[in-house]
């Protein structure tokens, strides 16, 4: 237990709790409901092994126009922790796909951490995210990429010279397993403009930098 909790402190230090994979890709409807429960996170080198962290969030997105949803995402594994994390936002989407030119999503949304613990010095932690992505209508589901950007407000404690914004590209493909469900499997490369080899926890990254992750989403429509 002791173990994981570090790697859970490490991971809120690199802002890594956003694991959850990218539902929001094409608008849901106005007035109409998609909920999803997503697991995964980034692959960590432990036990002679590469395994990934498996991090739990819910979500939802709810059509407040016909190309504007209300997105949201609960962190489920950081309760245990007293650590309560959501990420409330919207998805606009400027452009349906047409051919060739995918849909555009463009989603600003916060990375709220609070502290539920009595004796802290500091409650709340708030990160503005912006993430864009691309989604392409194939056969069986949808081909999709984009990056989220984070912007940190504090310094990492491992080193105060580290760029204040922490970007991390995503490509995935969301299975259509029937009218109204659909699976969502992800590979994103989180922080990958920040170097992670001085970490105590050791991720699979590239060059050093960043953490690979695998990313798990079942997404139910009504």
């Amino acid at each position: 237990m002791k173990i994981f909790l570090s790697l859970i402190m490490c991971l809120a230090a690199l802002l890594l709790f956003q694991c959850a994979a990218h539902t929001n890709l094409e608008p849901v409807g106005n007035g109409k409901l998609a909920v999803d429960a997503s697991m995964g996170g980034p692959i960590v080198k432990a036990f002679g092994t590469k395994i990934p962290v498996p991090y739990l969030t819910t979500g939802v997105n709810y059509g407040l126009k016909d190309n504007l949803d209300f997105t949201g995402n609960l962190h489920i594994l950081s309760l245990p922790y007293q650590i309560f994390g959501m990420e409330p936002g919207i998805t606009w989407y400027p452009v349906l796909q047409k051919g060739k030119i995918p849909t555009i999503g463009i989603n600003p949304h916060a990375l709220i951490l609070m502290s539920l613990k009595s004796d802290v010095g500091e409650r709340i932690k708030c990160y503005p995210v912006l993430s864009g992505s691309a989604a392409w209508q194939m056969k069986n589901g949808l081909f999709y990429t984009g990056m989220d950007l984070t912007y940190r407000l504090s310094d990492l404690d491992y080193n105060k010279d580290e760029s204040p914004a922490i970007v991390s590209p995503f490509l995935g493909y969301q299975w259509k397993l029937g009218a109204r469900t659909s699976l969502c499997t992800e590979l994103k490369w989180h922080a990958a403009n920040l170097q992670t080899d001085q970490l105590a926890v050791e991720y699979l990254g590239i060059e050093s930098h960043g953490a690979i992750s695998t990313l798990f989403s079942i997404q139910r429509s009504f």
